[in-house]
């Protein structure tokens, strides 16, 4: 699923607490229902879940232990009152440890392993444990206060129109201190130590920085905060409202929870594990995260080569690019059919402020 070199840090750590890919880019693309059998990266299992709860039946596979003790805890979830649910992720008041407690024995023996080894995870906040998450918070805690202060990050995002948001944006928010902090921050060199590995910057080629200001400006700029829950934690630590964060977290994506349980299932292994071992048409969908992102050319070639053999006549196919273009392979492109419009599209709603591209793409 990763390269050799970026296999390993991802493979032992929580690297994330959240799925960082929109996830209604993917109820669009891949347009999840019951008869459906999903492949997804399991990361954080927000998106897994999400998929889960629309009625797919989901295989939700990562080489990361951690990751997938942390997507059988938000599903064992289910079986709590919402309220305790929410208290066991850091949302609400209540005590992390004596709430697991409660769902252990629904976990896998790996899983409370885990769990019993790091209960500062559930002390702290799971939902901040992440890597990643931790970077962010960074960001938000220490770097956002020298350059806007609570007043003009509520001004950004209570913005009353798009034209408002904007002009905002422009006249205020996008200064010389922004642009410069950013720059820094969202390094290559920064990013690397704080935030990802330099493992998986191996692939990467070119600025880093400039990417991600660049798409940030479009987002920030043009699309309605109020109601992105993305960026209000990247940029107020928490979400102004529950009900339009992740589906799982809401009441009703809750409610669903125990239900989803008997549809999904987590795998513990690489996709170059995984797939040769499918039979043809086993999956009708394809949720890849940003995997090719780690990967070098020849082995995600290699890789969606597999990814087509099991794969179902129609079967959809969607991930993202964030610093390193990748799409189905010329040499496959008569097994697919390429949604260039329909993708680009998608990304202009994109909410998170990272990715370069997003791609669909239909098996014939």
């Amino acid at each position: 699923m990763a390269s050799q070199g970026a296999a390993e840090p991802l493979s032992r750590r929580l690297s994330y607490s959240q799925c960082w890919e929109d996830w209604a880019l993917l109820d669009d693309s891949l347009d999840p229902s019951p008869g459906d059998r999903v492949l997804s990266i399991a990361s954080a299992g927000c998106n897994s879940l999400a998929l889960a709860l629309k009625g797919a039946h989901v295989v939700g596979i990562d080489l990361s232990a951690p990751q997938l003790a942390l997507c059988e805890l938000k599903l064992a979830g289910g079986r709590l009152p919402y309220l305790r649910f929410l208290a066991l992720l850091g949302l609400a008041e209540g005590d992390p440890l004596e709430i697991y407690r409660e769902i252990e024995p629904a976990l896998s023996d790996r899983a409370r392993d885990f769990w019993r080894g790091r209960p500062d995870l559930l002390v702290d906040g799971v939902l901040c444990a992440g890597r990643f998450e931790r970077y962010l918070a960074t960001f938000t805690q220490r770097v956002l206060p020298l350059i806007h202060g609570r007043r003009t990050i509520r001004g950004l995002i209570d913005a009353k129109s798009p034209a408002e948001q904007r002009a905002f944006h422009d006249r205020r928010w996008s200064s010389w201190r922004w642009r410069g902090l950013f720059r820094v921050f969202f390094s290559r060199w920064v990013m690397a130590r704080l935030g990802r590995s330099p493992e998986q910057f191996s692939q990467v080629r070119g600025t880093v920085a400039e990417r991600i200001l660049a798409r940030c400006d479009e987002v920030l700029g043009g699309q309605p905060l109020h109601e992105n829950p993305y960026v209000q934690w990247i940029l107020e630590d928490a979400w102004r409202d529950i009900e339009l964060a992740h589906p799982y977290l809401t009441r009703q994506g809750h409610a669903g929870l125990a239900a989803a349980a008997e549809r999904i299932e987590w795998v513990h292994a690489s996709l170059e594990e995984h797939l040769p071992a499918c039979e043809p048409g086993t999956y009708t969908a394809y949720n890849l995260s940003n995997i090719g992102e780690y990967l070098p050319k020849a082995v995600w070639d290699e890789l969606y080569a597999r990814l087509l053999d099991a794969a179902a006549p129609g079967a959809r196919v969607a991930y993202w690019n964030l610093f390193v273009p990748r799409a189905c392979p010329t040499a496959l492109a008569g097994r697919i059919v390429r949604h260039s419009q329909r993708s680009a599209d998608l990304l202009a709603r994109d909410r998170v402020p990272f990715y370069g591209a997003f791609v669909l793409e239909t098996v014939r």
